[in-house]
C-alpha cells in the first residue's frame, strides 16, 4: 500500500500547476525561445549527422577518385570537422 501511496504523491505532484507551470504561454515560449543547453545539444547531434554524410560521401566517392583527389577530399574534411568544432567551442 506504501508504494500505491508513493505513485500517488508523484502523479500528483506532476499534475499540479505551482510546480509544473505547464501553460500554453510557456509551451509557445520554449518552443520559440529555448535555453541555450537545449540548442548545444541539437548542435552536437547535427554535427555528428554530418560527420557520418561525409564519411559516407567520402567512402563511396573513393573508387572513382585519383589518389591526389582523396586525399584533397579528406584533407577538406579534416579542416571542416575541425572548424566545426572551433564554432562549437565559441558557443
Amino acid at each position: 500500500m506504501s508504494e500505491r501511496k508513493d505513485i500517488e504523491d508523484i502523479l500528483q505532484n506532476i499534475a499540479s500547476p505551482e510546480n509544473d507551470k505547464l501553460t500554453a504561454y510557456n509551451l509557445v515560449n520554449e518552443w520559440f525561445n529555448p535555453r541555450s543547453s537545449v540548442i548545444k545539444h541539437v548542435i552536437v547531434i547535427q554535427m555528428i549527422a554530418c560527420f557520418m554524410v561525409g564519411l559516407f560521401l567520402i567512402v563511396t566517392a573513393g573508387n572513382d577518385l585519383t589518389p591526389d583527389g582523396l586525399m584533397f577530399a579528406v584533407l577538406g574534411f579534416m579542416v571542416f570537422i575541425a572548424g566545426a568544432f572551433g564554432v562549437y567551442g565559441k558557443l
